[in-house]
């Protein structure tokens, strides 16, 4: 019975390992996880806390606005046909990343990335109490200290071919 738990959370670890750095092999794709993990943390600190608004630059709205939203809509729909065409798995991982802030700056609308810098700070965790947001976050920062983990290993095996 031991065994067998141990064997299914091996296989699980194996598996998450597969998905976000292709078992250590992959820096690249474990930096698009860290950052995907990172902006899902932020979108949680904006939905959850109120403190989160004094991080966020509001721009007005106006024709620079409408232009920025305008290019970033375009490029998403061309990389989405591009990656669709040719059918690369990378280019979907990136794909995922380019959604990710694009959904990132459509509930926020931070467009100067200052709350996803304060929420890269570690230090800040702790200052709302205890609750059902610091396990998220804990759970959410403790992911992305291990794929930068894996990220390092990676780099230091690409290193040591060389």
């Amino acid at each position: 019975m031991k065994t067998d738990i141990l064997t299914k959370s091996k296989n699980v670890l194996y598996k998450f390992d597969k998905i976000t750095s292709n078992n250590g092999k992959d820096r690249i794709l474990a930096l698009i996880w860290i950052f995907i993990l990172e902006f899902t943390s932020t979108v949680l600190e904006y939905e959850y806390l109120d403190t989160s608004e004094q991080y966020i630059f509001h721009m007005e709205d106006g024709l620079t606005k409408e232009i920025f939203i305008a290019s970033l809509f375009v490029l998403f729909i061309w990389y989405s046909v591009y990656s669709i065409v040719f059918m690369y798995r990378k280019q979907f991982i990136t794909l995922a990343l380019y959604g990710s802030v694009c959904i990132y700056l459509l509930i926020t609308h931070d467009i100067t990335f200052n709350l996803l810098i304060h929420n890269l700070n570690p230090g800040n965790l702790f200052e709302n109490g205890f609750g059902f947001y610091l396990l998220i976050q804990l759970f959410l920062k403790l992911i992305i200290t291990y794929l930068v983990i894996k990220m390092l290993i990676s780099i230091k095996k690409q290193k040591q071919k060389e």
